[in-house]
């Protein structure tokens, strides 16, 4: 089954054993070199306390302060201030090795199993990061934009590119074309790079990558 990368973005992500889970896919990553599909990532949110409390004295010393003593004298001390309390959002992100996924549809991904990570996979691109990316052959001429990509879920592979503002879009008013994966990520142009060739024909529907 061919599938959009861009429409498992935001589906649910639910393990089979714990369907009440409710996160949601947040990135997609590929091998680098063979463009195997690696892991599917959602992040968590957790609202982490910092709590500390103000000492009694600390607190007296603040009100003597402001009132320059007036009053103090007939104070009792009642024993600490009132805590404050700090709040901190904490977002982990895990990684789930695409082996796990046992089901996929349009709004759901079923996976299964407790492997998983938190330290972000080497020799993977992330779908997020080349998103938007211009494709660029030999000779520096852009042949579109990267708009999504073409993942085949039985071979686990993407298989191909969704560009879009292309020079096809002048000359035949069409907005996106199909490109078969070739090239490599340029991290330092934030490029994808490929070798144009006489046989690198651009594709006008899904079925034919």
């Amino acid at each position: 089954m061919k599938l959009s990368a861009e429409k498992i973005i935001g589906a649910k992500a639910e393990h089979d054993g714990a369907s009440i889970d409710e996160h949601k896919v947040n990135d997609i990553l590929f091998n680098m070199y063979d463009h195997r599909l690696c892991y599917f990532t959602y992040s968590v949110e957790n609202r982490g306390q910092d709590h500390e409390e103000m000492p009694a004295d600390r607190h007296m010393e603040t009100v003597v302060a402001a009132t320059s003593g007036i009053g103090t004298q007939n104070t009792p001390m009642a024993g600490s201030a009132y805590p404050e309390t700090n709040y901190n959002q904490v977002k982990e992100t895990y990684f789930i090795p695409w082996h796990q996924v046992v089901d996929i549809q349009e709004d759901k991904l079923v996976f299964e199993g407790n492997e998983r990570q938190k330290e972000e996979p080497v020799e993977c691109y992330s779908y997020m990061a080349v998103k938007d990316w211009p494709v660029t052959d030999q000779t520096g001429e852009k042949v579109g934009k990267i708009k999504d990509l073409v993942m085949d879920t039985e071979r686990q592979q993407v298989t191909g590119f969704v560009l879009s503002e292309g020079f096809w879009k002048s000359l035949l008013g069409h907005d996106e074309k199909y490109m078969p994966v070739t090239g490599q990520p340029d991290w330092k142009t934030r490029e994808w790079k490929i070798e144009r060739t006489s046989d690198l024909l651009l594709k006008d529907n899904l079925e034919e990558l």
